[in-house]
């Protein structure tokens, strides 16, 4: 008998569509950090606690609320790529560290362009490590609406260990796509270590697939690193990037 097709996960569309207006309105042609980590809990992703400060006394309470260790991050559409520029700070362990990473943020990026506009710093939870993955989606020029995953982090680039499918998905399809990477060994637990979240990674695939085939104003999705923790512990999407489709060209 046929696999089912997947069915689509439940989206927040209304949630979607304000942030994906103010990055139209703000001529973006992507969305800031925190703005995918919203798109994220749209469609029900779990993804770091954080808040976007605005001065350092917001910064602090921030990251009392969250706990500490605590990651920081510019918010800014002038810098794209945050790390390079002094941009992202880790392991935060206390209010003074806080205090001292918010100045040197500020500092590190308009040393990298001075009239950069900086909305906030966002103040994440420094999520525990895990088995990195990636998945992404991307609306293909040649092969229409595909969808991608694999062994996430740095690994990606090195090892390129990964799978594709075009959308929309059937049931079998996600399950095949797990079990195709050279990896997969990992997840199911070597050398004594537990099973992975495996059906956590799936439902991450599957809405991921969800994402891109009903929000036709995003042409690509790529959540890298996705932290999949030890069977039904769940997963945790640490970063996602969100490209938007130009106007003109929106899909059917």
């Amino acid at each position: 008998m046929e696999s089912p097709p997947v069915k689509n996960a439940a989206i927040d569309y209304a949630e979607i569509t304000r942030i994906i207006r103010t990055a139209r309105a703000e001529q973006r042609s992507f969305l800031l950090a925190h703005e995918g980590q919203i798109l994220l809990k749209a469609v029900g992703l779990p993804g770091p606690r954080s808040s976007v400060a605005r001065c350092i006394d917001e910064a602090v309470a921030r990251a009392e609320e969250i706990g500490y260790p605590v990651v920081m991050k510019v918010v800014s559409r002038d810098i794209l790529h945050k790390s390079d520029v002094g941009g992202v700070l880790l392991n935060l362990e206390n209010k003074h560290e806080v205090a001292d990473a918010y100045q040197a943020i500020i500092h590190n990026c308009k040393a990298h362009k001075r009239d950069a506009v900086i909305e906030g710093i966002e103040v994440v939870e420094q999520v525990k490590p895990g088995t990195e993955i990636i998945v992404g989606a991307k609306r293909d020029r040649s092969f229409g609406p595909v969808i991608m995953f694999g062994l996430g982090g740095i690994y990606v680039e090195v090892m390129k260990d990964v799978s594709f499918r075009a959308l929309p998905l059937r049931e079998i399809d996600t399950s095949l796509m797990v079990k195709e990477i050279r990896s997969y060994p990992l997840l199911l637990g070597v050398r004594g270590e537990r099973r992975k979240d495996i059906e956590g990674i799936k439902d991450c695939i599957n809405k991921v697939g969800s994402i891109l085939l009903n929000c036709e104003d995003i042409s690509d999705i790529e959540i890298n690193p996705m932290i999949v923790y030890d069977q039904d512990q769940g997963v945790k999407a640490v970063d996602v990037r969100v490209l938007l489709s130009e106007p003109e060209r929106k899909q059917a």
